[in-house]
C-alpha cells in the first residue's frame, strides 16, 4: 500500500480510465424499480455462486443466467449488454490459458527450472536458493497457474535442500510467496486482465508498476524468511537426527493445501 501511495502513483499512465460516453449518460435515467431488480440480481447471483455445491449450479452458469436477467427484466437492452462485453479481456484469457496449460503439460515449466537449477552450481548456499526459486517461481506465475509454479518448483526445492543438508521451509516459503506476485504481465492473474481494457493499460504499464513492487517483495522475503525461522541453525541445518521424512511431509501438506484451494 505504501509502495502504491508513494513510487506505484507515479509510475502509472497519466490518462484517464474509460467513461461512459456523454450521449450514453444522459440516456441513461435512474428507475427506481430497476434499481431494486439490479439488486435483487445481484443478490441472487451472489448467493448462488456461495451455494454452488448445494444447488448444482457452476458459478459461469449463474453468471450468465443473472446477465440474462437483467436483459429480460428492463434493466438494460441488448446493446448495452453486447457493449459491455470486454473482448480484449475475452481473448487474452482465450489465448493464455492454453499456453499455460502446455507449458504445465509439455514440461516446458519443468525444463526451465532444471536449467536455472543448474546454473546454481552443485552446491549452492541457501541464500542463493531461496533467491534463484524466488525469481523462478514468480517468472513462472507471471505466464501460467500460480498454483502450477508452486506445485512445480516445491519438489524441486525441497531435494535441492536435503542435497546440500539445508532446510527446506524457508525455500519452499520463498517459492509460495513468489508465486502470488502475479504483478508484471497483463496475463499473470485474472484481476489484471480485467482491469487492462478499462484502465487503458499497455502491457509496458504493468512491467513499470509490478517490477520494482516484486524486487521489493525478493528483498523482504531474503531478509525475514532465513531469521523467521526457530533460529539460525532451524532455518538453515538439518541436523544428523532430524527425519527425511519431515521434508516430505511439508511437500505433501502444500500439495493438500493447493489442491484444497
Amino acid at each position: 500500500m505504501v509502495y502504491m501511495l508513494t513510487i506505484g502513483r507515479r509510475l502509472c499512465p497519466r490518462h484517464l480510465a474509460l467513461e461512459s460516453a456523454p450521449e450514453e449518460a444522459a440516456e441513461e435515467k435512474k428507475d427506481p424499480r430497476k434499481m431494486v431488480i439490479c439488486a435483487v440480481i445481484l443478490g441472487t447471483v451472489v448467493l448462488a455462486m456461495v451455494l454452488e455445491k448445494s444447488i448444482g449450479i457452476a458459478m459461469e452458469t449463474t453468471a450468465i443466467i443473472g446477465a440474462l436477467a437483467c436483459v429480460l427484466t428492463g434493466c438494460l437492452t441488448e446493446k448495452q449488454a453486447y457493449r459491455g462485453v470486454d473482448w480484449t479481456t475475452i481473448f487474452l484469457f482465450a489465448g493464455m490459458l492454453p499456453l499455460a496449460n502446455a507449458m504445465e503439460s509439455s514440461g516446458a515449466g519443468q525444463l526451465i527450472a532444471d536449467i536455472v537449477v543448474g546454473l546454481m552450481g552443485d552446491a549452492p548456499s541457501p541464500m542463493l536458493i531461496i533467491t534463484a526459486m524466488f525469481i523462478l517461481s514468480c517468472g513462472l506465475t507471471q505466464f501460467m497457474s500460480n498454483t502450477a509454479a508452486a506445485a512445480l518448483l516445491a519438489p524441486i526445492a525441497i531435494s535441492i535442500a536435503q542435497t546440500i543438508g539445508a532446510a527446506p521451509y524457508p525455500i519452499v516459503m520463498a517459492i509460495g510467496i513468489a508465486a502470488s506476485c502475479a504483478f508484471t504481465t497483463p496475463v499473470a492473474t485474472p484481476p489484471n486482465t480485467l482491469v487492462l481494457a478499462a484502465g487503458q493499460f499497455r502491457f509496458m504499464d504493468y512491467v513499470k508498476i509490478g517490477l520494482p513492487l516484486v524486487l521489493l517483495a525478493l528483498i523482504v522475503c531474503v531478509v525475514i524468511i532465513p531469521s523467521s525461522g526457530r533460529s539460525e541453525r532451524a532455518a538453515y541445518t538439518l541436523t544428523t537426527n532430524t527425519p527425511t521424512a519431515s521434508a516430505i511431509g511439508v511437500f505433501f501438506t502444500i500439495r493438500k493445501s493447493i489442491r484444497k484451494a
